[in-house]
């Protein structure tokens, strides 16, 4: 069985590995092909710096995976490819919505890649509802000059404190 804990900074390197490898399985083939110049893995590093989410990690003997908040959203969810299928997604999203419910948020909120099907099925089995979809700007090192733009799902749950 495994924890959730706050991420500690020397969990940094493998989240940054597995959010790389994550986001790759993911949105490689979703996004436009510009960008994955800047989606190596020292662009990851660059980009968890800049976060300003709280980072919570699932472990066990290693690192299975994590997620982040910010406000009222669930900004990152991650799974190690070894760890997949095995709850470790479930008990992060449950955990996250939790600790949103437990700070004062009502209506969460989430945003996927529209045609990332694996993440889109999760939610809605897990009772997220894809309230709009747009075009979003992806993240960029600081610097660069480069825009592009993604169809881009935003989901909303209400979330309950536990009783």
């Amino acid at each position: 069985m495994f924890e959730i804990r706050p991420a500690e900074t020397a969990d940094y390197p493998r989240i940054v590995r597995l959010w790389h490898q994550g986001w790759h399985d993911a949105h490689a083939a979703l996004v436009p092909a510009g960008v994955l110049a800047f989606r190596t893995i020292d662009h990851f590093a660059i980009w968890l710096q800049e976060a300003r989410d709280a980072f919570y990690v699932a472990v066990d003997a290693e690192l299975l995976g994590f997620v982040s908040t910010k406000g009222s959203e669930i900004v990152k969810l991650y799974v190690d490819r070894d760890a997949r299928g095995g709850g470790v997604a479930h008990r992060l999203l449950f955990f996250a919505e939790l600790n949103l419910a437990e700070s004062g948020v009502q209506e969460a909120e989430l945003f996927c890649t529209a045609g990332n099907s694996r993440a889109e099925k999760f939610y809605q089995r897990e009772g997220w509802i894809i309230s709009r979809s747009f075009d979003d700007h992806l993240w960029m090192p600081k610097g660069q000059d480069g825009r592009f733009v993604v169809r881009t799902h935003r989901f909303q749950k209400t979330v309950t404190p536990a009783t």
